[in-house]
């Protein structure tokens, strides 16, 4: 049987978000027609808000979605301090913690569609004014990590857990039977950075994430690695018995990233067991993302 998977970077709210949101729902809409698993990085996640105030392909549909923030602002234990400290106004300052934090994401967002480009240059050229912002306005330049996170929206027909592991960096899982065979499908978005520690770091996620699932018989694997194909994350994982799936289908590795000037590879799909990649291809434009997309098939 056919297994259509998705996965996809689709860039927070940097870069004019406004605009991309608007395209980045046409195409989910499209690509949820045919695809029974979509996996989504650095998606925007609101607080309180339903997930169809943001995505509203959504909307009208009977799509299972899960989301996880990659930051450490866990909502259940943030309800349980403010309940402790403010036991007879609890319900009251949860309602006004919620509506703050969902402004806020509007407020993110209005300034990182107007600003975002201004922002991204500022970070790579003059880091030393990325940090007086954030002092001069840390709610919003701190804040706004607070709404980052993953999505997966999978197909009805396709009755799964779906669960979220901390490794350094938050991973989800979806752990479901397909074809009588069981299946894990992971999720993953690793550190980013080109400094020595940060590579360091991936190198220790990947290994977590390979310990995680070492008795699973069949896995795969997708996401963004922000590794090449020549790192150690890359081989650490080969070497553990993954394949590449696109060397598999193209016998070479096809660049995703920058959209706009395509020069290194750095999202994949990786399986192990018994499951075979039929077909694997990129799509994307840089109206949507700064990353392509990658829709498979696997023969289960």
């Amino acid at each position: 049987m056919d297994l259509n998977v998705i996965s996809w970077n689709v860039n927070f709210i940097h870069d004019n978000w406004s605009n991309r949101l608007i395209n980045i729902n046409n195409r989910l809409q499209k690509e949820q027609k045919t695809a029974d698993i979509i996996c989504l990085q650095e998606a925007t996640l609101p607080f309180s808000d339903t997930f169809t105030t943001i995505y509203n392909c959504l909307k009208g549909t009977d799509l299972k979605y899960f989301a996880s923030q990659e930051m450490f602002l866990e909502k259940e234990y943030i309800y349980k301090v403010l309940k402790e400290y403010f036991p007879r106004y609890k319900d009251f300052i949860i309602y006004c913690f919620e509506k703050f934090m969902d402004k806020l994401l509007y407020l993110c967002t209005w300034v990182n569609s107007h600003f975002g480009e201004d922002i991204k240059r500022l970070y790579f050229n003059h880091p030393f004014a990325i940090i007086v912002l954030v002092l001069c306005c840390p709610i919003i330049f701190a804040g706004q990590w607070a709404f980052i996170g993953m999505l997966s929206i999978v197909n009805p027909k396709i009755p799964c857990k779906l669960k979220c592991k901390y490794i350094g960096r938050t991973i989800q899982y979806l752990d479901f039977v397909y074809n009588k065979k069981n299946i894990i499908l992971v999720n993953i978005h690793l550190t980013p950075g080109k400094r020595e520690y940060q590579k360091n770091k991936r190198k220790r996620e990947i290994k977590k994430i390979v310990e995680f699932l070492k008795d699973k018989p069949n896995v795969i694997l997708c996401g963004d690695f922000n590794s090449l194909p020549k790192s150690s994350v890359i081989k650490y994982l080969k070497n553990s018995g993954y394949k590449n799936c696109c060397e598999v289908i193209h016998k070479k590795n096809l660049v995703t990233f920058p959209i706009d000037n395509l020069t290194k590879c750095i999202d994949y799909f990786f399986i192990r067991g018994d499951i075979n990649v039929k077909k694997y291809e990129l799509f994307g434009t840089k109206d949507e993302t700064d990353h392509k997309g990658i829709k498979t098939t696997f023969i289960v």
